[in-house]
């Protein structure tokens, strides 16, 4: 038994790899096991396959704690926003201010512009559908005979901007990974992340959705919009500054940021619950996202990404790797957070600029979001849709701004190379 484990914990990192999110997607997809005890139990073998001895467990540890203190109040801050938001009804007064200024006509637009701008302070694309879900039911109601349609548009929405503009979790772990300026990223990520819009409100727009489900009545005693759009505004608002000026680095921070809207939202709450009920939500998400980063950094200790340019350089174009590693993980387990981590920690070192790997990694995770998503039967619940009609209105629109964001960091590759631009 001794000479059989010892032969095989001297794998290759690549085919480990590939047991290593096979048994993530078993464990989590399959077993239902919570995404933290399956994503450590990967680590582990993962680390045993490659060779390595007891300090796998140093490396899972170590991973652990560079991703709680990177992302731990960030989070936290988001959930806290996203809970004031929900409970106050602030939501309704922002959907209602963006369909006046976008006009009735356009209510499939308006409902694109809200997860989009909602899901950047709560820190969350799940969450953001969450709060939105029944206005875009509502919204649908009132704009167009269609209300999933309106679902479908919020959902793919929210994970645009949650894939591409910082703060967001997935670029803060992405530019902290891969040493690149987080003011680089939004100069390509804004106008990038809005054409990714545009693209996803044609595709839907012009897909037939069968109905379900009773949409609630028409909003009233809204908010004010003060109380409404300033924990919204107010750290995007800093976070901005404080990358354009160096008076406002201090408070642009996103954790400082983020943490002054969260105390905006208390107090014009006024009621302690909030912060309880984000802080249960918090809890989840940050226990995933430390278990990817224990995963993350015991695969980067092997040169697994070393291992894969040397296995496909010879028949996949150097730049697609990147991106072919992040699909796969994404399909394996589901999580967009979880994915770019993985992958981040996978590619350091890659023979690639850091804002081509940001770009190839989110493409990645913008693919293949199908049954290990657990958004993906968010929707469902919520839609009241067959498999066939969720993955038509949500796997196939965010697989096309996969493709377009991989054609970016493409085309940003060949000018790099050819024309050194």
């Amino acid at each position: 038994m001794a000479i059989w484990f010892w032969m095989y914990s001297l794998m290759d990192p690549v085919p480990a790899f590939l047991i290593a999110i096979i048994l993530v997607g078993l464990l989590v997809a399959r077993l239902r096991l919570h995404p933290f005890l399956g994503l450590l139990t990967s680590a582990l073998v993962y680390g045993l396959l490659t060779g390595m001895g007891p300090e796998v467990i140093g490396h899972v540890t170590t991973g652990l704690a560079r991703f709680f203190s990177a992302l731990a109040i960030i989070i936290f801050s988001g959930s806290v926003i996203a809970e004031y938001l929900r409970r106050s009804r602030s939501v309704d007064r922002i959907v209602a201010d963006l369909l006046d200024l976008v006009g009735q006509r356009r209510g499939l637009m308006a409902s694109g512009l809200s997860g989009y701008l909602v899901s950047l302070p709560v820190m969350c694309c799940i969450t953001s559908y969450l709060i939105l879900e029944p206005v875009a039911k509502e919204m649908g109601r009132r704009t167009d005979r269609s209300k999933a349609r309106f679902q479908y548009m919020v959902a793919a929405a929210s994970v645009i901007s949650y894939n591409l503009i910082y703060p967001s979790p997935v670029m803060v772990a992405l530019t902290g990974a891969l040493d690149v300026r987080p003011l680089d990223t939004l100069k390509l990520a804004i106008p990038l992340s809005l054409l990714l819009l545009v693209a996803a409100h044609f595709y839907l727009s012009r897909l037939h959705i069968t109905e379900a489900g009773i949409a609630p009545g028409p909003p009233s005693n809204l908010p004010s919009r003060l109380r409404a759009w300033l924990p919204l505004v107010l750290p995007m608002a800093l976070i901005l500054a404080g990358l354009v000026t160096e008076a406002a680095r201090f408070v642009g921070n996103p954790n400082v940021a983020l943490l002054l809207g969260a105390l905006v939202s208390v107090a014009l709450a006024r009621k302690k619950e909030i912060v309880k009920a984000a802080t249960r939500r918090a809890g989840v998400i940050i226990f995933d996202l430390c278990g990817a980063g224990a995963f993350g950094y015991v695969i980067a200790q092997s040169d697994l990404g070393a291992a894969l340019h040397g296995s496909l350089g010879g028949w996949v174009p150097l730049f697609a790797i990147p991106f072919i590693l992040a699909a796969l993980v994404q399909l394996a387990q589901g999580s967009r957070l979880v994915t770019v981590v993985i992958a981040a920690e996978v590619m350091r070192g890659y023979p690639l600029d850091g804002l081509t790997m940001i770009l190839l990694i989110s493409a990645g995770a913008f693919t293949f979001s199908y049954l290990s998503d657990p958004y993906f039967w968010l929707i469902k619940e919520t839609t009241g849709s067959s498999l066939r009609e969720v993955v038509l209105g949500y796997t196939a629109p965010l697989t096309l701004c996969g493709l377009i964001v991989l054609a970016a960091a493409a085309l940003r590759w060949f000018l790099l190379v050819v024309y050194n631009v």
